[in-house]
């Protein structure tokens, strides 16, 4: 898989309009938007170096998402098919990611790059 790089890092939180507030004081970095329902992200900073803040489940990483192209993508699931590793698959407004847990257990999204 050729990575082109962490698109984001989701995080769940207590308090979302904190959190938000926290971010934006402390990096200087701006939320695109204010509100959402929880299992929605709110992301925060530029494009590639992402937080996603989501306020649905205790609070600690939700996931780590890494941008590919589709031939890496599909590079991905034909080995975690062959390595009978669980996943599936999401389409989201402006790109499609599939999710799996790593040996750990924490969640990875491998995500189509966008253009």
């Amino acid at each position: 898989m050729k990575l082109h790089r962490i698109d984001h890092v989701s995080l769940n939180v207590t308090d979302r309009p904190r959190s938000i507030a926290w971010y934006e004081e402390v990096l200087g970095a701006r939320a695109g938007r204010r509100t959402c329902p929880p299992e929605e992200p709110i992301f925060i900073g530029p494009t590639g170096a992402r937080l996603g803040l989501f306020a649905d489940r205790a609070p600690g990483l939700r996931h780590i998402a890494l941008a590919t192209d589709p031939r890496g993508q599909d590079g991905v699931v034909e080995r975690l098919e062959r390595l009978a590793i669980p996943y599936r698959s999401e389409r989201h407004s402006d790109q499609r990611s599939v999710y799996f847990a790593d040996v750990d257990g924490n969640t990875v999204e491998v995500m189509v790059a966008r253009p």
